[in-house]
């Protein structure tokens, strides 16, 4: 067997492949470095790692309708003809298109293709945040609604109204979506806290209230044609019902 200089010993690359045939054997593409619901990863904070996976039940992101998964996580190897960036890694790393796309070529979409995460600190200025929201077994009913919205260090609260995450439209269980918080432009370090609102009131009297499996939430900035950048860590909400219709969590941006 070949070994490209760049890519270390034997026994790496075979660790690297059985764990990728492990995560297709469970029925998924995307490796997940600290679990469902594991508290490592520091701390689940992948935005300290230029290659850091994406956690959530499906993959999302850079390539991924051309290359059968996001070429910003680790998964199978693609084509080298699926994308730019792709064709570039694997003319000087062909494990990537041939045997896996590990953690290594995650890694080369930054060295090699500049389209890694961006580097943010607390004086980053942004205008928009996103959330990727991880349901559990228990959906999202047509026309019940989640509200988020962020706190800053001056006590105040963006956005005024709070910006509506489904706009009423039923989300599946087990699934995860995004949405996107706007605001006016202000750094990171700003943020210190996030706030979810539930409203599963029944829009028909057919209907009971609706109760929702809010399993998890993270930050991230993702600028067109660039990989996720998480933003600090996870907030797990839990079950949403009509008796627990509020939560909150602090956050610490970047």
């Amino acid at each position: 067997m070949t070994i490209i200089g760049s890519r270390g010993s034997w026994y790496r690359r075979s660790a690297a492949l059985a764990a990728v045939g492990l995560a297709l054997l469970v029925g998924g593409c995307a490796l997940d470095r600290g679990g469902a619901t594991g508290a490592e990863d520091g701390e689940r904070n992948p935005a300290d790692d230029p290659a850091a996976e994406d956690t959530g039940a499906v993959q999302q992101g850079l390539a991924e309708s051309t290359c059968g998964h996001s070429i910003c996580d680790p998964g199978a190897a693609v084509s080298a003809t699926c994308d730019s960036c792709v064709a570039s890694i694997c003319s000087v790393d062909s494990f990537c298109c041939t045997t896996a796309w590990d953690s290594i070529c995650v890694g080369e979409v930054t060295s090699v293709c500049g389209r890694g995460p961006i580097a943010v600190t607390s004086s980053t200025v942004v205008s928009s945040i996103k959330l990727r929201v991880q349901t559990g077994g228990d959906d999202v009913r047509g026309g019940s609604q989640a509200y988020g919205s962020f706190q800053l260090n001056d006590g105040t609260s963006v956005p005024v109204p709070h910006a509506s995450l489904y706009g009423g439209a039923g989300v599946p269980g087990n699934s995860v979506t995004t949405a996107v918080i706007g605001f006016p432009a202000r750094p990171l370090g700003s943020f210190t806290g996030f706030a979810l609102e539930w409203d599963g009131a029944p829009r028909n009297i057919f209907d009971s209230y609706d109760n929702w499996d809010a399993n998890e939430i993270q930050f991230l900035l993702e600028p067109a044609g660039r990989c996720p950048r998480f933003l600090g860590a996870a907030v797990f909400p839990g079950r949403m019902t009509g008796s627990r219709t509020l939560f909150s969590a602090p956050v610490h941006f970047p």
